[in-house]
């Protein structure tokens, strides 16, 4: 029974307890090239000043992926694959590890290429894969995706008006 609780079942229980303690709570804060982000409630504050918050419009910018895909935009049925044991050392966003299929990939950045701009509908701090980021949820009249929202910027994939 000692061996079965310790194989099975202790795995398990610390899974369980990490992924309670990633929920969002007021306020969750994240680093990244001597930058400081922190979300409070549905607004993203940088240590540099810059805010993004629901409701804020981004333009479309242009793909930055060698297919001429989004490297940080992902559709809204793609799902990230867990960094249970680590990085994927092939990507080096979490975002780009994902799973969809080439004809979701195709229809998101007509999608994206056609609309122009999107709108922030919610952010979160997303904990699934490594290293951490924050996603929001994107939307315009036409569709809706998510995506790595500091990511985009820096790539120049989303631009703020």
């Amino acid at each position: 029974m000692k061996l079965l609780f310790h194989k099975v079942l202790l795995p398990y229980i610390i899974m369980f307890a990490t992924l309670t303690t990633f929920g969002q709570k007021g306020s969750e804060t994240l680093s990244d090239d001597n930058v400081t982000f922190e979300l409070k409630n549905d607004t993203l504050y940088a240590s540099t000043g810059l805010k993004l918050f629901v409701g804020q419009e981004l333009t479309i910018g242009k793909p930055s992926g060698i297919d001429g895909y989004f490297r940080s935009i992902i559709s809204k049925k793609a799902a990230i694959v867990p960094s249970i044991w680590g990085q994927d050392k092939r990507y080096e966003n979490a975002i780009e590890n994902y799973a969809d299929a080439k004809k979701n990939k195709e229809r998101l950045t007509d999608f994206l290429l056609s609309s122009k701009s999107v709108t922030i509908k919610e952010i979160s701090l997303s904990k699934t894969g490594k290293p951490f980021f924050y996603m929001v949820w994107l939307a315009s009249n036409t569709g809706e995706c998510k995506a790595d929202i500091l990511l985009a910027l820096k790539l120049s994939e989303l631009i703020l008006n």
